[in-house]
């Protein structure tokens, strides 16, 4: 399965990803990462890096995920990132393809979360992100 998506990064600050359905371009998710926790919307789960020490790669910093994405947009950048790449060993098999990089100022909101989600354990949102591969 192939989902499109957007990402927008303000440097040191914020990497807000949307992830679009095929056709209809609706947001199905969203997940945004500042230097102290992890956002992701569908359900919802909102952690902090001590919280996410199991999941994530050892040392992994919020400046290694800027750079990395950084790099990407530069000519000759490796656009196609694994789940290891990005951190994530538990989702190896998962590819993020980056392209159509765009060095304009812009301006992030955080995202706001409303009741009508239901909060699910970190654990929870793994076990359903991998059984997707």
């Amino acid at each position: 399965m192939s989902v499109g998506g957007t990402m927008k990064m303000k440097s040191r600050e914020r990497v807000q990803i949307s992830l679009l359905m095929p056709i209809l371009r609706t947001e199905l998710a969203r997940i945004e990462v500042t230097p102290t926790e992890v956002l992701f919307v569908d359900r919802i789960v909102r952690a902090t890096k001590k919280e996410l020490k199991e999941i994530l790669s050892k040392n992994v910093e919020f400046s290694q995920l800027e750079k990395l994405l950084t790099d990407a947009s530069k000519p000759g950048g490796k656009t196609e990132l694994s789940g290891k790449d990005l951190g994530i060993p538990k989702l190896e098999k998962a590819k993020v393809q980056l392209y159509d990089f765009s060095t304009k100022e812009l301006s992030i909101t955080p995202t706001e979360v409303t009741s009508r989600y239901r909060q699910v354990s970190l654990e929870e949102l793994m076990k359903m992100l991998v059984a997707l591969l």
